[in-house]
């Protein structure tokens, strides 16, 4: 396996000295997803929370989530942040592949990659055509039984000359509300989702390229304003999230030019959400965009047993946001902008093929306001360094010390206004109102990281076996960790009386302060491989404790372990198999905050491609074999419960 993600040049995964894992096409396709949570399923450190509405979907990578970790689309950044909202914005079925790097990766990717960077590829021409293709056209029809939900995909793609051009596009239904474990209802989980995406490429020559692909994702459902939260008619809303993506990529890389390898990206992203509150008829329009560039390029020097790799590169991106609430401005989305500037590079050191050295650094230049506060103008310096030895083919050690830093989010910055209100939330006649604090002087979270990593691998050609295992320390220390405290009642605020009938107010406050934190775990991973069956075992376990208040972290997930197993008959063109998921109980959380337990849950799976019908592909699934009640933390909200699936695709390509 290839990682690009990790020092931004192709590198095989085993002998990186940094944390990463690689999700393949194939994989995604096999487990029939119904959202990222399936995904990434087994990945070490990595859980994705939010609940079983696919839009509010948000990363957790070692205890580090949502805008703690970078989420990059085929090489540009995707910095939506509105809370309870999600993060991903691409259907599975249009992604070629993804790798996960965990830990601080800021001296490449600067702000928000405290926890790691996680690196989507969308799928192109060249990546579904065969050899002695020129054209070629997928279909796919699939059902999940849990919501009955249908799926639909068709894509062309085809070559000629020097340009190659793919055209996709998704459509999704859930058209009942899904069932947890639990055997109750998940109301309001209904949703549409509609993804369409065109990628043209031109080869410029023998050794360059240029690619543009244009995406646009529209999902529409009936959820609550909160969509990772338990729903309540009180909060239900009309929501309608619109998110439209152009990329442009140019790459130079001629091998016989050691000094040039040059990869240049821009990109525009806009968001829109409209919810439109059935309650009380009340409109919110959230709007959010973000454009950059980032350019880098890649000199190679050599020299007997030395060899050296320079990346160095600049970047720069903006984000907008604006909010509106029956088209007045909305002080819980203030319109606020932040711009960065950065500067970046990393030497890769080969020492007789047996040592590699890899420092690295990045400047970064912001400033984040509002039209009337200018909220943080500050640069951070980001160094990295990391050192691995191979002392034979089999066996690979490694360590690393990074820092990393995440400039507070605009919301969490600027947002003012009421959070939420309970009616008769202290008994009848009586309204809890709970109310953002803005807070324009928090500071950048900055995260000390060291990691201590290990590999074996073991090949048995004649045997046509594979052995291979990993394992990974690591320890953050983060200063001035933004952990958002919500007050339900303020013993500062007297409660407000409304005579002669009205209720009595009482008031909260939601508020975002910096502590100090230290997350640290341990992940392992082992795969074992012959012609005919594979089985592999992933695992991590964290710790999070916040230093300034000694209590826990709220939202460190569950300790996991996860198991896969399959195997083929080329014969009848099977490949089946199974895969499980042991999650603990995570009860060392603050005092007042979400408890949750532990869970196992094991999967199913067959593909078919039947000889006779060339093209053809079948594949089934249970997904949650046992129908087990489990919700991920530190979401309350439930997962689904018991599905089965089926999708029928076609191929053709001449």
């Amino acid at each position: 396996e290839i990682t690009i993600t990790a020092t931004r040049v192709e590198r095989p995964v085993f002998s990186t000295p940094t944390a990463v894992s690689v999700v393949s096409r194939d994989t995604i396709q096999l487990y029939q997803p119904l959202s990222y949570a399936d995904v990434f399923e087994g990945i070490p450190g990595v859980a994705i929370q939010g609940g079983s509405r696919r839009i509010s979907e948000e990363p957790n990578v070692r205890g580090f989530l949502d805008n703690q970790v970078v989420i990059r689309l085929d090489g540009t950044r995707q910095n939506f942040d509105l809370a309870h909202r999600g993060r991903f914005f691409v259907d599975p079925d249009l992604v070629n592949r993804i790798e996960v790097v965990r830990g601080s990766a800021s001296a490449l990717y600067g702000s928000g990659a405290l926890g790691g960077v996680i690196s989507v590829e969308t799928v192109g021409a060249k990546d579904l055509l065969r050899e002695g293709e020129t054209f070629g056209a997928r279909t796919k029809v699939g059902y999940q039984s849990n919501g009955d939900e249908l799926l639909t995909s068709f894509g062309v793609f085809g070559t000629a000359g020097p340009v190659d051009i793919l055209g996709n596009f998704v459509y999704r239904q859930v058209f009942n509300d899904l069932e947890g474990g639990s055997g109750n209802t998940i109301l309001d989980t209904e949703d549409r989702l509609l993804n369409g995406l065109i990628n043209v490429g031109f080869d410029l020559g023998e050794y360059s390229r240029l690619e543009f692909v244009a995406d646009q994702y529209d999902n529409e459902g009936e959820n609550p304003t909160a969509a990772d939260s338990v729903s309540s008619p009180n909060t239900v809303v009309d929501r309608d999230t619109r998110e439209r993506n152009l990329r442009v990529k140019y790459r130079y890389n001629n091998p016989d030019n050691a000094l040039l390898n040059l990869t240049a990206t821009a990109y525009y992203s806009e968001i829109d959400v409209t919810e439109a509150r059935f309650l009380d008829d009340r409109l919110d329009d959230s709007d959010f965009s973000s454009r950059g560039i980032d350019i880098n390029n890649t000199s190679r020097f050599a020299s007997d047993n030395v060899s050296l790799a320079l990346t160095y590169g600049f970047e720069w991106f903006r984000d907008k946001q604006s909010g509106t609430r029956n088209g007045i401005d909305r002080a819980q989305f203030p319109d606020a902008e932040r711009t960065f500037t950065a500067l970046y590079a990393q030497a890769e050191i080969e020492l007789f093929e047996q040592l590699s050295i890899i420092p690295g650094i990045r400047y970064d230049d912001f400033s984040q306001e509002t039209d009337v506060d200018v909220g943080l103008d500050s640069d951070a310096f980001t160094p990295r360094i990391a050192v691995g030895y191979s002392p034979n083919d089999w066996f690979y050690i490694w360590g690393s010390w990074a820092e990393a830093f995440r400039a507070p989010s605009l919301t969490e910055l600027f947002n003012d206004g009421t959070h939420f209100a309970v009616p008769n939330g202290l008994g009848a006649n009586t309204l809890v109102v709970n109310q953002f604090v803005p807070t324009p002087d928090l500071l950048p979270e900055d995260a000390e990281t060291w990691e201590f990593g290990a590999r074996v691998r073991f090949e048995d050609e004649a045997e046509d076996l594979s052995f291979q295992a990993s394992a990974t320390y690591f320890s953050s220390d983060v200063d001035n960790f933004v952990n958002q405290v919500v007050m339900f009642l303020d013993p500062t605020r007297p409660p407000q009386f409304t005579p002669p009938f009205g209720p009595t107010t009482f008031f909260g406050t939601t508020q975002s302060t910096n502590v100090d934190a230290n997350i640290s775990g341990f992940e392992a991973e082992a795969k074992f491989e012959t012609k005919y069956i594979s089985a592999s075992v992933s695992g991590f376990t964290l710790d999070g404790d916040d230093r300034t208040n000694n209590t826990g972290l709220g939202a460190i997930p569950q300790d996991n372990l996860a198991f896969a197993l399959s195997g083929i008959v080329p014969d009848w063109g099977l490949r089946l198999g199974a895969r499980a998921t042991i999650a603990s109980a995570q009860r060392d959380v603050p005092n007042g905050s979400v408890e949750t337990d532990g869970y196992e849950t094991v999967d199913l799976f067959v593909t078919w491609v039947p000889k006779l019908l060339n093209g053809f592909t079948v594949t089934a699934g249970i997904d949650n074999l046992f129908d087990e009640e489990y919700s991920v933390h530190p979401t309350v909200i439930e997962q689904p419960g018991r599905s089965f699936r089926i999708t029928l695709s076609h191929r053709f390509g001449n």
